[in-house]
């Protein structure tokens, strides 16, 4: 039988290997997000070909399932940047390019089309890095059109309706990457049409440092660690037992 010097080695062994193998979850900060501008790259006529690095949303105009480079949008920091549990109002939205005087509180005003559009949100994203983010409320606005709802259609591997993923690494930078489907109703001719969003940041301290996730280990260490204790308190039971005289 093993002892429980023994034991608690094992024990405490396999508890550092959970928290070692585990992926770390990480809540996320109420910190205004920044947004790192899309970066595009145009043909010899201008017109734009790929945003290869930086923030951008695409609509899938060919209807083939996948983001081309041409089918992209660059975007870039609004007046505030995303804030977490926060809804915004619609920014800029009108006929021709973005002015000097427009506004919006996430990304700026971008140009589509020939036209002036905005994204927004009418309800608060919440989630984490394991669950994702809740972007059932993200809205766009075009061409002085109604909001145009992006919180379901979801498609594409591994993502569902109104569900972000969001990933954070250890230098700070965020990445976010959303799917929906315009829907068959909407005042801008494309409904049924995929749209993706993509989001690339910092979220930022009072100081404008780039904050770093704090790493919370998941449940299953958690839990590891408490049946891992519980052997240890038994293990010692025992021991006092078999010291009793007889």
């Amino acid at each position: 039988m093993m002892n429980s010097k023994t034991l608690i080695q094992a024990t405490f062994a396999a508890m550092l290997g959970a928290a070692s193998s585990n992926v770390i979850a990480a809540a996320v900060p109420t910190f205004p997000m920044s947004i790192n501008a899309g970066t595009a790259t145009y043909d010899s006529d201008g017109w734009v070909i790929d945003v290869p690095s930086g923030s951008w949303f695409a609509v899938d105009f060919n209807a083939d399932g996948r983001i081309a480079g041409l089918e992209k949008t660059a975007l870039s920091q609004g007046d505030e940047g995303l804030v977490i549990g926060r809804t915004t109002s619609p920014g800029a939205s009108h006929d021709g390019a973005p002015t000097a005087n427009d506004f919006n509180a996430i990304t700026a005003p971008w140009l589509f089309f020939g036209a002036t559009g905005s994204d927004y949100l009418t309800s608060p994203i919440t989630g984490s890095t394991t669950a994702g983010l809740d972007f059932s409320g993200w809205t766009v606005t075009w061409n002085g059109m109604p909001g145009i709802a992006l919180g379901s259609g979801a498609w594409g591997t591994g993502f569902s309706d109104g569900v972000a993923h969001f990933a954070w690494n250890d230098t700070g930078l965020v990445v976010i990457d959303y799917r929906a489907t315009i829907p068959l109703n909407d005042s801008f001719g494309l409904g049924g049409t995929r749209y993706a969003l993509h989001l690339e940041g910092y979220f930022l301290t009072p100081e404008g440092q780039p904050l770093l996730p704090s790493p919370v280990p998941e449940a299953t260490t958690y839990g590891m660690m408490l049946a891992g204790l519980g052997l240890i308190a038994l293990a010692r039971l025992g021991r006092r037992r078999e010291w009793q005289p007889s």
